[in-house]
């Protein structure tokens, strides 16, 4: 009994730990950029919005297009709806490419968008953070300047 507990805990804890160690040196990267300039701080969030944005992109791009190639050669062809279509012997007899917008790939590539994004709002969050404080270290340095003249 004790045997099977701590092997459950185990195979439990184990791929949390691999989960949550690149977060949170992910995270600690970002808290020491941004310690070092405002401007390094933005690194993080930049990669992680073109890497959404790439996401999605590509997540409609192939959602609007469905196409069916038929090829010789004997081999049979599957095409985008998942038919097996029988290939022609000799070249390639015909392709055709199906260009068709349907309102789930936009809430597909939406949500997509929305959940690939959180790290950008995380990391912008980190950077947020550290530019009020420097903001407000600087308005203070301002207003000792200030006061001593």
């Amino acid at each position: 009994m004790a045997t099977n507990f701590v092997t459950i805990l185990a195979l439990t804890l184990i791929p949390i730990l691999f989960m949550l160690v690149p977060v949170a040196l992910l995270v600690a990267l970002q808290v020491w950029l941004c310690r070092k300039s405002v401007k390094l701080g933005l690194i993080l969030p930049g990669i992680t919005l073109a890497l959404s944005l790439l996401l999605t992109l590509s997540l409609a791009a192939f959602g609007l297009a469905r196409g069916v190639v038929i090829g010789g050669g004997g081999n049979s062809v599957v095409s985008a709806s998942g038919q097996e279509i029988p290939a022609q012997e000799g070249p390639v007899v015909q392709e055709r490419v199906e260009m068709d917008f349907h309102p789930r790939t936009l809430i597909a590539a939406g949500v997509v968008f929305l959940v690939t994004n959180i790290p950008t709002a995380v990391f912008g969050g980190i950077w947020l953070h550290y530019k009020g404080r420097q903001d407000t270290y600087e308005d203070l340095k301002r207003m000792r300047i200030e006061d001593l003249e």
